[in-house]
């Protein structure tokens, strides 16, 4: 591992009032994120054939139930413009596939929160965006976050890049203040060499296998220019919460933990689950092709973030 990382304790990182970090809602697989105490102990109890079974027939109805209510979040609240910040809304499946949420006022608040709480974490490193000409958002979805830094540094050449081409699709129709560009799920991207200042990366990383992992992070640091930034998210510790016990002992031990589900299968890719690291485990990963300059426990809700220099 490279030297010179800042570790920093959670408790002093500025948070807008929009939303609490605690109940920030991040992109994920939706495998028993947000569940209360109670649902979780009850899931524990049930054995475990007993629990395959109900999910056989849960997560198919779930999926049905879904569909029909972006449906409805479509005819209630049509996508268009949303006052009063006249800021485009994407179809309710887009926003779910990002937040697991429907609610378009949502949409907009974890988008502005998340850049607010992006530019913290930069600041942290002593590093800011409007020092930045050329920014990639790796794994943009349908713009949540670009739809706000967009207007906030109009100067900068801001990149999308996203496997989801439905997204990127509404992106270029609606947001042609940025370059949309759909991505295979693998390297390469479809960038030259030395191309970005700063490349950020929320709710990827959380949801890669580990061995995908290791094969983004040098693709990244070839697009990154010499002395650019990358600024990634990982589930720590303040999202082991939600793991039982024998999970989080394999992850403490092993440093990554990989947990799949089928609840959202057909809504998301067949590869994209739920990651969790120990701070050695991320500093040291990226820490291997970079020089990591901040780890920020709690910087973007429950994800931490960190910050690595080219």
């Amino acid at each position: 591992m490279k030297q010179g990382t800042w570790i920093f304790d959670p408790a002093p990182v500025p948070q807008d009032p929009i939303l609490p970090p605690d109940v920030l809602p991040i992109r994920n697989n939706g495998e028993n994120t947000r569940l209360p105490p109670y649902v979780r102990r009850l899931k524990a109890l049930l054995p475990g054939a007993l629990s395959q079974t109900l999910r056989a027939a849960y997560y198919p109805c779930f999926r049905t139930m879904l569909a029909i209510r972006c449906w409805y979040a479509d005819v209630r609240h049509p996508p268009s413009v949303a006052p009063p910040a006249g800021m485009p809304i994407p179809p309710a499946l887009l926003r779910y596939r990002v937040s697991e949420s429907t609610d378009p006022g949502l949409f907009l608040a974890v988008g502005e929160q998340t850049s607010q709480n992006i530019q913290a974490a930069l600041l942290r490193a002593d590093r800011r965006i409007a020092d930045c000409q050329s920014i990639l958002d790796f794994g943009c979805g349908c713009g949540r976050t670009l739809l706000w830094l967009t207007q906030q540094f109009p100067d900068a050449r801001f990149c999308g890049a996203d496997v989801d081409a439905e997204a990127i699709a509404w992106c270029r129709a609606h947001l042609p203040v940025a370059d949309w560009r759909v991505n295979a799920a693998l390297p390469p991207l479809a960038f030259p060499d030395n191309e970005f200042d700063l490349i950020y990366g929320i709710s990827v990383f959380t949801h890669l296998p580990a061995d995908w992992q290791q094969r983004w992070l040098p693709e990244l640091a070839r697009i990154l220019r010499p002395g650019g930034i990358l600024l990634l998210t990982v589930h720590g510790e303040r999202a082991w919460r939600q793991l039982d016990p024998a999970a989080q002992q394999r992850l403490r031990r092993e440093g990554f933990l990989f947990e799949t589900s089928t609840k959202l299968r057909g809504i998301l890719p067949e590869w994209y689950h739920t990651a969790y690291h120990t701070h050695e485990y991320a500093v040291s990963q990226v820490g291997a092709h970079l020089r990591v300059l901040a780890y920020v426990a709690g910087g973007m809700g429950d994800q931490d973030v960190i910050i690595a220099q080219r």
